[in-house]
């Protein structure tokens, strides 16, 4: 494919107001969704129903991790359209082997009778929903390169507000229903972006089979360190959930995944906002003044997180299950367990600019490893050590709270660590 050159419209933007737009739109879809989640669970959903998209979204997140092997970074960083082209169809090849295998393990779910083959059309929506996943980024990193960043914004948020109408439209559907509409608003999504970028085209050449080898070659560090790093972070988040899908009833896995839902998005935005400009300002911050700038925005972010947290124990259960319901009665307990891991998440994932700044992008695969080894081990042992999961028994959410605690404050830790050594290295050189 060959598209042309940038458009005026993105040459009318600076390269802020085009993050600002891309920012506010993400930060749009996520209000909507956070605005519309209890009225799906008042009127629509029960948590039986948020247990099923909970192993929905997990798996999702883990093979929309590796979909493309991260070709949708490939495209826009690329030089040459063609090389660009070679990269957007590697990356569906990439795609279609990862639908295959989405399919494959949903099929292995069944055959080896995991509780997680018993949902209904599973073996349906992970594949088609990897792949509207998939396309999208590939399509969205298409305009994205030509600078088409207020249609990338457009997609994106139509495609969600669609999403969540459909939700309310397939409530007749149970778990499904949640499914069905985040995957067909993701489809959306993807079908208007590369329905666009047809739009621009200006004329179709597919890539030669050596355009697409040498564009491999060029690429091949997204597949050997990105998206390794990308499917370790996923993996660690998403052990608690498919272990509890497995281990404890419907109703605990429900109230688990819909309390998550709720934090991730209000938190979530924090941590994208403060990401993207905390690493832009590293650029005009002096090694030596690293240390005390990484301090105090971790500090002010913990505070933040906490304020939030604090909000949560003061806000009286009565109101929650007179809003939502009595089947949601256990929602507010566990969010005020989960919030209390992420006060020092917000700060150690806003601040992990500082890693890549410094040139140890080496730390955070570390960090990654580690934290996956560290949940795999814990919930190892409970399985070992620990009866049955009953109704109500939240000591797993307590342990859980525990060690994401004690993780995401070594991350804190490891970032001091680095803005120490790299005024070291700063400095020597002046020394001698």
């Amino acid at each position: 494919m060959r598209f042309r050159t940038p458009s005026p419209e993105s040459s009318s933007h600076s390269p802020v107001s085009n993050v600002i737009r891309l920012v506010l739109a993400s930060a749009g879809v996520q209000g909507l969704a956070f605005l519309a989640l209890p009225l799906l669970q008042r009127w629509c959903y029960g948590p039986e129903d948020f247990a099923d998209f909970a192993l929905y979204s997990q798996w999702a997140g883990l093979f929309g991790a590796v979909a493309t092997v991260r070709m949708d970074l490939a495209v826009v960083k690329h030089d040459t359209p063609r090389l660009a082209s070679a990269a957007f169809a590697n990356g569906l090849r990439a795609l279609l082997a990862t639908v295959c295998v989405s399919f494959i393990a949903v099929l292995g779910f069944r055959w080896t009778g995991s509780a997680m083959g018993d949902v209904d059309c599973l073996w349906f929506w992970l594949p088609v929903g990897v792949a509207g996943l998939g396309a999208g980024n590939l399509g969205t990193a298409w305009l994205t390169r030509q600078e088409h960043f207020g249609l990338v914004a457009r997609v994106r948020a139509m495609g969600g507000a669609f999403g969540e109408g459909l939700r309310f439209a397939f409530s007749g559907l149970a778990g499904s229903g949640l499914i069905a509409g985040r995957v067909l608003g993701q489809w959306l999504t993807a079908g208007m972006a590369i329905r666009q970028c047809l739009q621009h085209q200006v004329k179709a050449e597919k890539p030669t089979r050596e355009e697409r080898i040498a564009a491999w070659k060029i690429d091949r560090d997204y597949v050997r360190y990105t998206t390794p790093a990308n499917l370790l972070a996923m993996c660690a988040n998403a052990l608690l959930v498919l272990f509890l899908f497995e281990s404890a009833p419907r109703d605990t896995v429900g109230q688990v995944g819909a309390a998550a839902a709720y934090l991730t998005v209000a938190f979530g935005l924090v941590i994208r906002g403060t990401n993207d400009v905390f690493f832009r300002l590293l650029n005009d911050i002096p090694d030596s003044q690293l240390i005390g700038v990484y301090i105090r925005w971790a500090l002010s972010l913990m505070g933040l997180a906490t304020a939030g947290a604090t909000v949560l124990y003061l806000l009286p259960l009565d109101w929650v299950i007179l809003l939502l319901g009595e089947r949601w009665s256990d929602l507010l307990p566990v969010m005020r367990m989960l919030c209390l891991w992420m006060i020092p998440w917000v700060a150690a994932s806003s601040l992990s600019g500082i890693f890549p700044h410094l040139r140890r992008q080496s730390w955070s695969l570390v960090l990654d490893v580690l934290h996956l080894c560290l949940i795999g081990g814990w919930l190892t042992w409970f399985s070992s050590t620990q009866g049955p999961i009953g109704q109500g028994d939240w000591t797993i959410i307590k342990q859980y709270t525990w060690v994401q605690s004690g993780f995401y404050s070594l991350a804190l830790c490891a970032g001091i660590l680095a803005c120490v050594l790299g005024t070291r290295t700063t400095a020597t050189p002046g020394a001698s």
